[in-house]
């Protein structure tokens, strides 16, 4: 089946993992009740995404801004490595031993929270994800007009639900995204989730880029 260009870019991004990022500064303020939570917690959790027609299984770490996943594609193991403070982002793919850097943005798939802060949101309930305490937000990417895709189908503003904790781990988002300018349904959850202090050489390549 032939994809189109943007669905194509969508594919490709989930398979080098344009992966599900929310950051923010730790010390952002959050006396609005329709304010996203910052980031600020240590852990690990297992992480289900799908995206862009596949479905994604990984390991996940977090320590504040920095995130790090594993999963494999077609029995082999890849490890994304984002870094937002660096603007960068390190893909490594095990049994070959090799190292792409890229920019940030290339490889992340959901604006940071510090952006979505800037749009339209508001918390509809407080529950639970997992047996985690949650606030359940909703968040609009996009007015009518403002983008190619949300445009195309008729102005509707293009929608994304997340469910985050208190400090800042997002256990659930379902909606669509944005990806040049075209809807891309998204689907994300969390559990096993153990907060824990994280050695910060997780987050390092563990390889050399090529000269």
């Amino acid at each position: 089946m032939k994809r189109s260009g943007h669905s194509t870019r969508a594919a490709a991004g989930l398979l080098t993992l344009m992966a599900l990022v929310f950051t923010a500064p730790a010390g952002a303020a959050a006396e609005d009740p329709d304010l996203l939570p910052a980031p600020t917690a240590s852990y690990t959790a297992d992480t289900v995404v799908t995206y862009g027609g596949d479905t994604l299984e990984m390991k996940t770490w977090h320590r504040g801004s920095w995130e790090r996943q594993e999963f494999a594609v077609d029995d082999l193991t890849q490890i994304t490595i984002l870094r937002p403070d660096r603007n960068r982002a390190y893909v490594t793919l095990q049994q070959s031993r090799q190292l792409f850097e890229m920019p940030y943005a290339e490889a992340a798939l959901l604006p940071t929270i510090g952006t979505l802060r800037t749009l339209e949101t508001r918390k509809l309930a407080d529950t639970e994800v997992d047996g985690e305490p949650v606030g359940h937000f909703q968040v609009v990417q996009a007015e009518p007009g403002e983008a190619g895709g949300a445009e195309a189908d008729g102005g509707a503003p293009v929608m994304l639900d997340l469910w985050i904790t208190a400090d800042g781990i997002v256990m659930r988002a379902e909606g669509e995204i944005l990806v040049d300018g075209y809807r891309e349904p998204l689907q994300l959850s969390r559990r096993n989730l153990r907060r824990q202090a994280l050695d910060p050489d997780l987050f390092e390549p563990t390889l050399d880029l090529e000269p």
